[in-house]
């Protein structure tokens, strides 16, 4: 695996590289370009000196021009307007005899150019140089000539270029040592992140990354922090979850296996010859026919809340009346508390123009179960139920005077198939669902279900719904 490291060392170093050769090429030519228009402004102050020192009378020119060529180290041509050469030298010789100039570019220049001077760069086949040519234009009627090669620019311009490349390799090596610090230096949060993702990999969701970062790979660091952490809560949810689903599968093959096997006995037993007892059979039936009814309740509510639970059932939401609800619920009591001596109330302290939407179905399920525990586990007193306006909300309360319930009980009361007291609730009939129920009936009209209760004082059930 490449190192990202690595990778942006190579890159900054392989784009200085660029750089360095592109800065060199721009350099080295404008180097060389001024180099040559200073030569040639030099050169055209030979030109005028040397046409201000130079007789006019040809035959003289043998005399005077190695003289001023060996002082200005220049090679001097001198030729008459037609461009036919009066005079050469290089350095070395002298000559007469060379070819017609006027056609050679800067001779052309000088024609042209207002201050009579021109300028070529090219190679000299007499001499066998690149030479830069300077020609001035006389008033004198003859043209004067300097040429110099280019041996010193070549020679700057490649002490320069040398400098450069050795300024640019003490760079490269001072950026090399100093990328790769600076590149660890960045990666190295990276590197922890990456080493702490492979953990959070491997299961370990305790590993936090240490964020010291104000940037991108601080907000990654904590991204990642935050959804180890998340992680973290839903699998201990799920595992929950599973537990719950285990104890539902065995509570409720438990719930179910009574009824079922009490059914299952008192059928035997009237097969194998108790049914010729009217009485017995009768008796039998009633108890069979009890624990079916209890079957089919604890059924109908295991299907009840897997539905709430799965959101499976949509709610049919409308307005209705909430006082009539709760005395219709009531009502449905009276008798039971009647034969009970207890005294059943409702007080429905409610706005005239309030206005309550939700469905009415789940709502009435979720107050029976409450009203029916209430009446049930209460053995003397009273039981309220209480309906109040309070903080936009609509506060529903099941008060009574029961046994109570411990705190311990308290925390796991709307637990599927939960009992306080298991042995007297089955005797009871009940199904240790209701609570579950109510639970997530408040759920899903996003409202609340809470729980007061002091053992051998009562307990009160508060539902809240937003209005």
């Amino acid at each position: 695996m490449k190192k990202i490291s690595s990778q942006i060392s190579y890159a900054t170093i392989a784009l200085f590289l660029v750089g360095i050769v592109a800065l060199l090429f721009v350099v080295d030519n404008l180097l060389r370009k001024n180099l040559q228009n200073e030569l040639i402004e030099n050169l055209k102050v030979h030109c005028l000196l040397i046409d201000e020192l130079l007789p006019v009378q040809p035959d003289s020119l043998e005399r005077e021009i190695p003289m001023y060529s060996r002082m200005a180290g220049v090679r001097i041509t001198v030729m008459d307007i037609q461009g036919r050469v009066l005079a050469d030298f290089d350095g070395m010789r002298f000559t007469r005899t060379i070819e017609n100039h006027i056609m050679r570019p800067e001779i052309q220049m000088a024609l042209s150019d207002v201050a009579g001077f021109g300028y070529a760069i090219r190679h000299s086949g007499t001499v066998d140089q690149d030479l830069v040519y300077t020609v001035y234009k006389s008033p004198k009627q003859r043209f004067v000539r300097v040429a110099q090669n280019q041996s010193f620019i070549d020679g700057i311009t490649s002490q320069v270029r040398f400098t450069f490349y050795l300024a640019s390799v003490l760079v490269v090596g001072l950026m090399l040592f100093l990328t790769v610090r600076i590149a660890k230096r960045i990666t190295r949060p990276l590197t922890e992140i990456i080493r702490a993702s492979s953990e959070i990999k491997s299961g370990n969701y305790n590993k936090e990354i240490i964020v010291r970062e104000d940037n991108e790979l601080g907000e990654l660091g904590r991204t990642l922090n935050a959804m180890s952490a998340k992680l973290k809560d839903d699998i201990k949810q799920l595992n929950k979850v599973q537990e719950i689903r285990k104890d539902f599968v065995a509570n409720a093959s438990h719930e179910l296996r009574t009824p079922i096997s009490s059914v299952r006995g008192y059928i035997e037993t009237l097969l194998d010859g108790a049914y010729h007892d009217e009485e017995v059979s009768k008796k039998f039936l009633e108890r069979a026919h009890s624990n079916i009814l209890r079957l089919e309740n604890i059924v109908n509510d295991m299907l009840d809340l897997s539905r709430l639970e799965s959101r499976d059932q949509s709610l049919s939401l409308r307005y209705f009346n909430v006082e009539q609800s709760l005395r219709n619920i009531v009502a449905d009591f009276e008798e039971v508390a009647r034969r009970k001596n207890l005294d059943l109330a409702c007080t429905v302290n409610l706005p005239s123009d309030f206005k309550f939407i939700a469905d009415p179905y789940q709502f009435d399920k979720a107050v029976l179960n409450l009203v029916e525990n209430a009446v049930k586990y209460t053995e003397k007193g009273r039981v309220d139920v209480r309906a109040k306006f309070e903080n936009k909300k609509l506060v529903v309360e099941v008060e009574d005077t029961g046994n109570g319930i411990k705190q311990e009980d308290m925390e796991r009361i709307f637990e599927r198939f939960y009992r306080v007291d298991r042995g007297r609730s089955r005797e009871q009939g009940g199904s240790g669902l209701g609570l579950a129920i109510v639970k997530h009936v408040m759920e899903i009209h996003k409202g609340t279900v809470r729980l007061e209760s002091e053992v051998g004082k009562g307990s009160r059930f508060i539902l809240t719904f937003p209005v």
